[in-house]
């Protein structure tokens, strides 16, 4: 078997990574345009430009670059650096897992390209076409190939439960794409939207959500130095998101042209999911136990901890969507993108941001560069986060009462948007700040990586 020398150990890692940043940029600009929009609808209409730049197109290529090339490269870099230190073993076929890096990048950049001519399937975060689902499939074959070979020729005799969460995504993501993309020409209608729903919430949850937790799980110890709480409650929340997770979809089509047993299918599962987000909240504070005094000092670890917090948010706030009276409220109001950027952002990159703070000064052998500058990113990050989901929560609630006394066609349509503008400008500000707090981290990562190879070189030069 392929395995590899010292000199490229962490090789792939650093194309992941370093690709992730530069999508993470690319696809908030194109949040930060459609914020505009909504506060100055002619924004960028000029010429081509108000073809290309439509909210139609650039909504999606936002969510799938942001999704699929920042959440997701970043993920994958971090699952080839912890999967070999778990395993105390080096990463399979790491040849392979280069060239995973360069064509996961030509997914992204075709998918974007695709979706700004207007090709799409409409699918929620699978609108790239059926040729480039294919692709993505075969990247997925690729990524989990790599990673249970090296879990298979593991010298650590113990799964630790990072890796059951690991394995976990790896299994359900293929599967979850594969449903989730099937040609529009095989099935329609209703049967076609709880497709597309079963798709839509579980790769939220089945794949960010698993990877994330299992990465709380790796880096808790290590920036708490505490044991994990309890590897028993690990695996009971790991059991209960793959039991109840996956029939989650309905709830997204509740008050909708679906029978009402599945509505009520949607909703116990999406209440029972509950226990696992107690079971990972549990153990995140048993750990903490101890070290809450840590949490002032130490960024990633206050990255890690507010993205637990945030993790836990979301999970009380989906259950309570689920019931059919809020739901009618809030569905299809601006609560919605409030609620979708808690665990995405929120969440889960607080958890990557965590793991590049702790793992790229080990990959670049450099000290992080600057640590004003990762307490700039925390704070700027979640008060932007926060404006924006408030605003968007409170004119979502705002927009749904507004529209059940009858606010939805007309004269009284335009008026109540013209009472959300403040609301509007609130989320602008939020995503403005949420923006240049990744500038910030940016700078900072970018900085670390330069001062490790002038260290290199002077090390080389010196011997």
């Amino acid at each position: 078997m392929e395995t590899q020398t010292s000199s490229d150990t962490y090789r792939p890692t650093k194309i992941f990574f370093y690709s992730s940043l530069v999508w993470l940029v690319i696809g908030m600009i194109y949040g930060l345009i459609l914020a505009f929009k909504f506060i100055w609808p002619n924004f960028l209409v000029w010429g081509p430009l108000q073809v290309i730049l439509q909210f139609g197109r650039i909504r999606p290529i936002h969510t799938n670059m942001l999704l699929f090339g920042w959440l997701t490269m970043a993920n994958i870099g971090a699952l080839f650096y912890v999967i070999p230190k778990l395993c105390r073993n080096q990463l399979s076929f790491p040849k392979m897992a280069t060239f995973l890096g360069y064509f996961w990048n030509f997914i992204i950049v075709v998918g974007s390209i695709a979706l700004t001519m207007g090709y799409t399937t409409v699918t929620e975060y699978g609108e790239w076409p059926l040729w480039i689902d294919i692709l993505v499939v075969i990247g997925v074959a690729m990524l989990a190939m790599i990673c249970f070979s090296t879990i298979a020729n593991r010298n650590e005799k113990q799964l630790y439960v990072s890796l059951w969460y690991f394995m976990g995504s790896l299994i359900w993501l293929p599967g979850l794409y594969i449903i989730g993309n099937l040609p529009y020409k095989l099935l329609s209608g209703v049967p076609q939207f709880l497709i597309f729903w079963f798709y839509g919430h579980n790769v939220i949850g089945l794949w960010f959500t698993t990877v994330g937790v299992g990465l709380i799980y790796y880096l808790l110890p290590y920036l708490t130095k505490n044991p994990l709480y309890s590897h028993r409650l690990s695996l009971i929340g790991f059991w209960t998101i793959a039991t109840f997770y996956v029939w989650n979809g309905p709830h997204h089509l509740q008050n909708g042209p679906i029978p009402l047993w599945l509505m009520k299918a949607g909703i116990i599962p999406s209440v029972l999911l509950i226990i696992p987000v107690w079971a990972v909240l549990a153990n995140v504070f048993g750990t903490m136990k101890g070290k809450w005094h840590a949490v002032a000092h130490n960024t990633p670890l206050k990255f890690l901890v507010t993205g637990a917090i945030f993790y836990l948010i979301t999970c009380l706030q989906g259950p309570f969507q689920s019931l059919q009276g809020p739901s009618s409220i809030v569905k299809f109001t601006d609560w919605v993108p409030g609620h979708a950027h808690l665990p995405v952002f929120g969440a889960f990159s607080y958890v990557a941001f965590s793991v590049m703070y702790y793992v790229l000064p080990k990959i670049v052998y450099h000290n992080i560069y600057s640590n004003r500058l990762m307490e700039t990113h925390f704070w700027l990050s979640t008060i932007g986060l926060l404006l924006f989901t408030f605003s968007t929560w409170t004119a979502g609630v705002f927009e749904g009462f507004a529209w059940i006394e009858g606010a939805q066609y007309g004269l009284q349509f335009v008026e109540m948007l013209t009472a959300m503008q403040p609301f509007f400008w609130i989320r602008t500000v939020g995503g403005t700040l949420m923006f240049v707090a990744q500038i910030f981290f940016i700078i900072n990562l970018y900085k670390t990586i330069q001062l490790g190879k002038k260290s290199q070189n002077t090390n080389e030069s010196s011997a």
